[in-house]
């Protein structure tokens, strides 16, 4: 701790939060500019300014404003320590498989957080091609990499078929984006009931399609 003087000239204390409390705080501080204004609009000193921190002690956590770019897709969605969306327990049918799968999909953008930042991820990448393809290829590809691997875990143990599916994570996943879609269009409330559709349907497809066998 530190201490500071008041304006009546008592000394008041300043808490020094852990490393990770302070990350945090200052990507949430990130998300909030960058939704406002945009990457380019925002600033490292106005991030720093809502943490009460100067621009020399962000730069102690986060190199540059990329960088906390990164951390925010990371982080929160694409984090190779998230729970597998596809994770064959002993035992399992496959019709919890597949729940299993739902509801970590389902529940991850759900999050208002993930939705803020699959908004701020389609807006800057119309805005910057190159920052994409470097997403892309550093961040959203490893992570497609990662769920196809546990699709691939799945199909060796039996769980599901080896077909057109299974072999490309994208299209097993592909109706998690139309509801992502669906909440960014119509907001949460009025999105509710189509989501709930979607994912029920979604659900059918999967039984149906990882039932059949080899295509």
């Amino acid at each position: 701790m530190t201490q500071d003087s008041g304006p009546d000239g008592s000394s008041k204390k300043r808490v020094r939060l852990p490393a990770d409390e302070r990350r945090q705080q200052i990507l949430d501080a990130a998300l909030v500019e960058f939704s406002s204004v945009g990457f380019e609009g925002a600033t490292v000193e106005r991030i720093s300014q809502h943490v009460g921190l100067t621009k020399a002690g962000l730069y102690a956590h986060f190199v540059s404003k990329d960088a906390i770019l990164d951390a925010l897709l990371v982080d929160t969605i694409f984090s190779p320590s998230n729970q597998n969306h596809w994770q064959w327990v002993d035992g399992a049918t496959l019709e919890e498989t597949i729940d299993q799968f739902l509801q970590t999909a389902y529940a991850a953008i759900a999050e208002p957080r993930s939705r803020a930042i699959f908004r701020l991820l389609i807006t800057e990448s119309g805005r910057s091609p190159e920052r994409l393809r470097n997403w892309h290829e550093h961040i959203l590809l490893p992570h497609a990499l990662r769920r196809q691997e546990e699709l691939d875990r799945c199909v060796a143990k039996g769980v599901i078929p080896n077909n057109a599916v299974s072999r490309k994570f994208s299209l097993a996943s592909a109706p998690v984006v139309v509801a992502l879609l669906t909440y960014l269009l119509l907001g949460e409330e009025l999105a509710e009931q189509e989501v709930a559709e979607i994912r029920s349907a979604h659900r059918e497809m999967l039984l149906l399609l990882f039932a059949r066998g080899d295509l």
